[in-house]
């Protein structure tokens, strides 16, 4: 199924290169099968009995993994090591996760699953994210490649969120895992043909011109460009860990009912973050379009700002018998800024790093991912399962916003 093939969408489609279509095309399914295991997961183990301290250990687990295997793959691309050959291996520790989780009915198998779930996101996001700059031409900018593939993954994880939902009104929510590794297949199924028939036409690497290029200038950068990215990675550990809230511990709070607020159940929960992604694959494109030519301290000072407000809604949601109206209007900023971080924080990360350290720094961003994911949703778990609420981490999330703005203008 040729998902890119509407007339208009298509003429706009055909003029990225080739290389860089089949990169969203995989990105694409990627997220079609990651969007369900990501976000539902939760669900699935919480309705088990786990509680949100166990989920969040869960997750810890799949960030320590994550974080493990991010330095070694970006160790190896900047050797020049094929992101096909790591794109391959994510989706074979996909495919295994996949398989353990489907059956798991204990906790220390949902570990087990979440360690090799961890581990594939770690082999495969540095490699995806670099492949997107790499494969761009004097036509296209990196920013809007990157514009693209985030527009690919919002709609991929919002099918796989829906597919998920739609599983769960038939009593089947696990059926997650089967679309995953239907998915992890396909993709297998293009790296091994499509790529391998034209390896010397498409390629996952950096160009060897450009190192050439930048050859001389790099042996003044030493270890300085990691210092000037300290203000971009500060921020995106900080809105990294929201994506992770958001994902794995949002779901709890909405189960488990506000002060007020009533709890919601399992398939009215996924129906609401159904509907938050498709705001996501709504906004992608048109925010990432609005904003292009906008420097990088206006773009991260917005993002703080629509996060503030998002949380600011959430919070009051707990007061509410009807509090999902808030959080159904708080879902519009939280999704606006999201939207304008995830291109964005790419990117910036891409234009600050010499060409030679691309790989490494690709990898240290999606570290802060894992980072996120190692810490916080077991402090979020446990903050939860002590007040019996989310109120008091949205109230925490708030103020950080607020203390976090003026950092973003030192970002270049």
């Amino acid at each position: 199924m040729n998902l890119f093939s509407t007339s208009i969408v298509s003429n706009y489609w055909e003029k990225f290169p080739v290389s860089l279509r089949l990169i969203i095309k995989a990105r694409l399914w990627t997220a079609i099968g990651a969007g369900g295991v990501l976000y539902l997961s939760p669900i699935i183990f919480n309705s088990l009995g786990f509680s949100a301290e166990q989920i969040g250990r869960g997750i810890t687990t799949a960030a320590f993994a994550g974080i493990t295997t991010r330095f070694g793959t970006g160790y190896l691309l900047d050797k020049k090591f094929s992101s096909i050959k790591a794109i391959k291996v994510a989706c074979l520790f996909a495919i295994l996760s996949d398989f353990i989780l489907f059956y798991s009915q204990n906790f220390l198998a949902f570990l087990c699953g979440q360690f090799f779930l961890g581990a594939a996101a770690g082999i495969y996001w540095p490699s995806a994210e670099l492949a997107i700059p790499s494969n761009c031409n004097t036509k296209i900018k990196s920013s809007e490649g990157y514009s693209l593939a985030r527009s690919a993954d919002a709609i991929g994880v919002t099918l796989g969120v829906l597919l998920g939902t739609i599983g769960s009104y038939f009593e089947f929510p696990r059926i997650i895992y089967l679309i995953d590794i239907l998915c992890m297949l396909y993709i297998l199924n293009i790296l091994l043909n499509k790529l391998d028939k034209s390896r010397n036409k498409i390629a996952f690497k950096i160009k060897g011109d450009l190192d050439v290029k930048y050859k001389s200038l790099e042996k003044k950068y030493n270890l300085k460009w990691i210092i000037s990215l300290l203000p971009l990675l500060l921020i995106t550990l900080f809105v990294t860990g929201i994506m992770s809230l958001l994902q794995s511990i949002l779901p709890i709070d909405l189960a488990n009912g506000g002060i007020i607020r009533p709890p919601f159940t399992d398939q009215k929960v996924a129906t609401l973050l159904t509907i938050k992604l498709i705001l996501l694959a709504f906004f992608q494109w048109p925010v990432g379009y609005i904003l292009r030519n906008k420097n990088s301290p206006f773009k991260f000072r917005l993002c703080l700002i629509s996060l503030l407000i998002g949380f600011i809604f959430l919070s009051l949601s707990n007061f509410l018998l009807d509090g999902y109206l808030l959080i159904l209007i708080a879902f519009i900023p939280l999704t606006i800024s999201l939207c304008i971080f995830l291109p964005s924080a790419s990117d910036a990360i891409i234009n600050s790093a010499p060409i030679k350290y691309q790989g490494s720094a690709i990898a240290l961003y999606s570290q802060c991912f894992g980072i996120s994911s190692l810490t916080v949703p077991w402090m979020a778990g446990k903050l939860i399962d002590t007040y019996d609420t989310a109120l008091q981490l949205w109230l925490i999330v708030s103020i950080l916003c607020i203390l976090l703005v003026p950092i973003s203008k030192n970002i270049k």
